[in-house]
């Protein structure tokens, strides 16, 4: 039996999500009246009552999307349109989705500020609120880092957002399911999450508005999700989505916490060394440094063994560069290219935490440059 590691990349969807899709794959389009419209209705309505569960909010702040990335775009984008003031403040370690959304706004002429971090990935307080003097459109971050793990202060962001006029938006893709959304949404202005990264399927994800706050749709040409987003439901996508939601809101993560403090000591005791160690994580993630050893060979070696780990974000994987975080930290690319991530999730155990690290002896040897 091989052992999965790359939770963050994309966590294995549960039974229940499974069942629930194949109950509503019968089902009509959402947006017709008859009796088969109304049934797939129901089940939409009945999933954004679960999701928006999850988040601690009202069903009419939940706009359905086609994922993480499209939330991240719409949130952001939409935000960032109907503000007075062409100005965007993020940090240099965000999700290639957040990254690349706001990429595409200095590309109309917005101008984009990156907060500095510290060698953990924490956000500098001090130096936000000095680039937020002034007002702007959106200060965009996400609630924990995918590669460290790294939690940010987000009640504290919100409160310089705030005293300076700003629109925060918070990426939570990979703090949902693993950290309580309802304090985020309690300061932010919009809220980004992922089916597939809590045990629902790919290709449906999930964007929080705070009732009142105005968007410009990045498709605006259907009637769907209130007009905030046109295009006929994902009925299947949104049913799993909902049993997983609902189960995420209900999870106890102290076991994957343990089992992820039991990996970290015995990598350290292996020697290799933890990123972030110090600072705020979620309780699954780690991201170690083999001093000398290619990450991507390490990450080779387990995978022959029968593991799956990674060396950084899935939607950065088949680049040849080092990590965009690891450099945003300021770590030189030498060491950047140190990196293996390991991110756990329910469905592991203690058996598997003892038998990685057993084979990770001869991987680490034969991955050390000579």
């Amino acid at each position: 039996m091989r052992i999965y590691l790359d939770h963050n990349a994309t966590t294995p969807i549960l039974d229940e999500a499974r069942l629930a899709m194949a109950a509503a794959a019968g089902h009509g389009n959402p947006s017709s009246i008859h009796a088969e419209g109304r049934a797939a209705r129901g089940v939409v309505d009945d999933a954004r009552g679960t999701v928006a569960a999850l988040f601690g909010a009202g069903t009419d702040e939940i706009v359905f999307t086609s994922g993480g990335t499209e939330a991240d775009v719409a949130g952001i984008v939409g935000l960032a349109r109907t503000g007075a003031v062409r100005r965007i403040v993020t940090s240099p370690i965000e999700h290639p989705a957040a990254a690349g959304a706001i990429a595409g706004l200095a590309a109309e002429g917005f101008a984009v500020e990156h907060a500095r971090v510290d060698a953990a990935g924490v956000i500098d307080l001090d130096d936000l609120a000095r680039r937020a003097a002034g007002g702007g459109a959106v200060i965009a971050i996400a609630a924990a880092n995918h590669e460290l793990g790294t939690v940010q202060d987000v009640a504290a962001i919100a409160a310089i957002a705030r005293a300076h006029g700003w629109r925060l938006f918070v990426d939570a893709v990979q703090a949902a399911g693993k950290a309580p959304l309802a304090p985020i949404v309690a300061v932010a202005d919009a809220v980004a999450i992922s089916a597939h990264k809590l045990g629902g399927p790919a290709g449906v994800g999930a964007l929080w508005l705070r009732r009142g706050v105005d968007v410009a749709p990045v498709w605006p040409a259907g009637h769907q999700e209130r007009g905030r987003r046109a295009g006929t439901e994902n009925l299947i996508g949104i049913a799993g989505f909902g049993a997983a939601a609902q189960i995420a809101a209900h999870a106890d993560a102290s076991r994957v916490r343990a089992l992820t403090a039991r990996l970290e000591d015995g990598l350290i005791a292996l020697g290799l060394t933890i990123r972030a160690r110090t600072a705020p994580r979620i309780g699954n993630t780690i991201n170690a440094r083999a001093p000398g050893a290619l990450g991507e060979a390490i990450v080779i070696g387990l995978d022959l063994a029968g593991v799956a780990a990674s060396t950084g974000a899935a939607c950065t994987s088949g680049s040849v560069k080092p990590s965009p975080v690891l450099l945003g930290l300021g770590e030189d690319e030498r060491t950047a290219r140190e990196a293996v991530r390991f991110s756990l999730g329910r469905s592991n155990t203690d058996d598997e935490i003892d038998r990685v690290l057993a084979l990770l002896p001869p991987i680490l040897a034969r991955a050390t440059r000579r």
